[in-house]
Order: C-alpha cells, then structure tokens, then sequence
C-alpha cells in the first residue's frame, strides 16, 4: 500500500499570528471528533497523530485515511515518537521516525518526552537531522523551556505542558525566547474553563507563543476530547 503524498513541511503564517496545534490522541473511529478538527482550518495549523504511543506495529488503515483527510483541509501532520526523556534506546526512535516516513508518508515528527539538559542535545540534534534529511519538521516537547541549545536545531518546542493556573502566574521568561532563536514556541494549556479561555489567549500572545491547545480536561489523559468551547477557541485564537 502506498502511503499520502509526501507531508507540507511549512505553512503560511502572519507575522505574530496564533494558531492551534491538536494533540489527536483519539482513534480515528470518533468521527465527532475528527470531523471538528479536520473544519477547523485554518486555525488549526498542526494535528499530532498517535496510534500507539507512536506509529504503533503494523500499517493501520484508518490511520491512513485520517492523515489524507486531514492534508486535504490544508492541515500539517506530526507522526507521535516518544523519546523518555532521552533515556529511550536512539535506534528504536530513529526507527519509527522511519517508520511514519515508510509507512504513511509523514515526514514530520513530534518527540513527546523530550529532554531538556545539556549533556541530551547531541542526541535530539541527531534526530532532528534524520527528520530534517527526509524534509520535515521536528517538534520537541520538554514542556519546559529547555537548554538554548536546543532551538538551534528543532522546528519547534513545546515550552509550557501544565494547568492553567501554572500558566497564568506570573514569572520571568528569557529574552532570548523570542529574539534569538529560530524555532516557534508551543504551549499547552489544561483544566482552562471557558471564562479563562480569553486570559489564556491573551497570555500565549504576550509571551509570543506561535501555536497553542487550550483544553478544560484534565490528566490522566487530557488529549481525550476536544473541550465543550472548542468553537469559541477557534473564534478567540482567530481575532
């Protein structure tokens, strides 16, 4: 079986402009679901796909359907690797990264768990160039601001994954985040009800975030669903 055309390593974006990234941690058979994220364009720039904590054993054919479903509505997917921290075995990351490429055609890679200190960057940097080689982006999620060293190299970084409290709370973050560095900055927000929906929008703007998921739910599994005010995310991400 052939896999999709090969994955759109770039979007157009306005200078400064917020859009969504999705978690789609959710099998492709919740069709509520998909068909919410798939209309959502274009707000929603990136959707991360995740069969199985990765791209799982086996070609999976809904799988497959759902990454075409989603390029055909202008959306970049990212093939879910987790890579524990930088404690996980490089030769099994290398070889799903390849695996997504072979399999579904998904050049783009997003590395869940990803570490954050100094003496982990030659790791990353060598999966950041085996992405790169085959021509897609690689996302890294530290859920912290990780080692600088690391934005010299990855596309993108999640530096905020914790509840909105967390997030709304003031504190110091490093010039540099925004001025001297190549790679967009990501932030997840959970456990956000809706009448925080406009502080935490307004926040990721302040703090030059170039993409965000905004949800009210909370762990063990915040990705389940999308939340009930995902219409007015949308809205409030697109003004």
């Amino acid at each position: 079986m052939g896999g999709p055309a090969p994955s759109t390593t770039s979007l157009p974006a306005g200078a400064g402009e917020l859009r969504i990234v999705v978690p789609g941690y959710v099998d492709p058979s919740n069709s509520v679901y998909w068909e919410s994220v798939i209309q959502s364009g274009p707000q929603v720039r990136d959707v991360i796909v995740n069969p199985a904590s990765g791209p799982g054993a086996a070609v999976s054919e809904p799988y497959f359907r759902l990454i075409g479903a989603l390029r055909d509505a202008g959306v970049r997917v990212l093939g879910y690797v987790s890579s524990g921290h930088g404690d996980r075995d490089p030769a099994m990351v290398t070889e799903e990264i390849g695996r997504w490429r072979a399999w579904c055609g998904v050049e783009n890679v997003f590395l869940d768990e990803a570490a954050a200190v100094a003496d982990q960057v030659p790791t990353y940097a060598g999966y950041a160039a085996t992405v790169h080689e085959a021509g897609g982006i690689v996302v890294l999620n530290p859920g912290v601001i990780p080692e600088r060293s690391y934005f010299e190299f990855a596309d993108a970084i999640i530096t905020f994954e914790d509840p909105v409290d967390s997030y709304l709370k003031p504190r110091e973050h490093p010039g540099w985040l925004s001025t001297q560095t190549h790679a967009e900055v990501w932030h997840i927000v959970i456990g956000a009800p809706q009448n925080r929906l406009d502080d935490v929008v307004d926040r990721a703007r302040q703090l030059g975030a170039d993409e965000i998921y905004i949800t009210d739910d909370v762990e063990p599994n915040p990705y389940d669903s999308l939340p009930p005010y995902w219409s007015a995310k949308l809205d409030a991400v697109g003004q």
